[in-house]
């Protein structure tokens, strides 16, 4: 009877490897409107870093000068605030106008003696500029300190092999696929690390996929593949071949297994 079990057990095995060969099953979600996993395993993906000729596989000179360095992701990572942030604002001496304000939709905050201040696309230091100039016709030398306390217009996703799959709040206006991959609690032992895609949403239709190879930049060091991410941009580490075939014969062979008294599942039975 369980030399029966086995077989089926195998022949289920084969069965799921052909239809994985032929249907690629669907993780994440589809963000782009018209990408999906599958599809993103297949498809060519756009290489855009500077100085790469998009008609040539070999990088260019120019590109092997342009290694991302810290200094260069922090002048980028500034952060403009928008609708839905929460800003901390405080004149010394003067509680009556300090407090926490909330962006509204039109990118405005209502302030004391004001009224409504367009602060939509500025830094903190920007918004500190305008308020002292605003509170001068009423202040004498107003002493301003601005701090964002709800970092909340602008976020990226990462899907796929990660430990905390799901929407990242950005803490500045761009973000490197290293900032997203730690955010996101690092790949997962299932993740093929060398295919990861950064996927840039179009309104035409059409989103830009870019390849990032996660193994080269998380364990050789490679910031040739430290990608910058903009606001709305998905970061998607796909499984391996093998996690996938798992999670498709899992299911089928559990009973068999339990039924053959084995006591053992798929993914810990080998």
């Amino acid at each position: 009877m369980r030399n029966r079990y086995r077989t089926v057990f195998f022949i289920c095995l084969a069965g799921a490897g052909a239809l994985l060969a032929a249907v690629d099953v669907v993780h994440g979600q589809n963000f782009a409107g018209t990408v999906t996993a599958g599809d993103l395993d297949q498809q060519p993906a756009v290489e855009e870093r500077a100085g790469t000729d998009p008609l040539s596989p070999e990088p260019t000179a120019a590109a092997e000068d342009s290694t991302v360095i810290p200094e260069a992701i922090a002048s980028m990572s500034h952060y403009t605030v928008g609708a839905t942030d929460i800003l901390e604002i405080t004149v010394m001496r003067h509680p009556e106008v300090s407090g926490q304000f909330v962006i509204n939709n039109e990118g405005d905050i209502q302030y004391e003696f004001v009224g409504d201040l367009k602060v939509n696309g500025l830094t903190k230091d920007d918004v500190k500029k305008v308020l002292a100039e605003k509170l001068s016709d009423y202040i004498i030398d107003p002493e301003i300190t601005v701090k964002i306390v709800g970092y909340n217009s602008k976020i990226i996703y990462v899907v796929g092999e990660v430990g905390r799959p799901g929407k990242i709040f950005m803490q500045g206006d761009t973000m490197t696929v290293h900032e997203a991959l730690v955010e996101a609690g690092l790949p997962l032992l299932s993740a093929k690390t060398n295919a990861g895609r950064v996927i840039t949403p179009s309104k035409s239709g059409t989103p830009l996929i870019r390849k990032v190879n996660v193994e080269k930049l998380l364990y050789h060091g490679d910031l040739r593949e430290n990608l910058v991410m903009q606001p709305g941009d998905t970061l998607y580490v796909p499984p391996t071949f093998l996690a996938k075939t798992m999670r498709v014969i899992q299911p089928v062979t559990a009973p068999i297994g339990t039924a053959a008294g084995t006591g053992r599942t798929v993914m810990t039975g080998f």
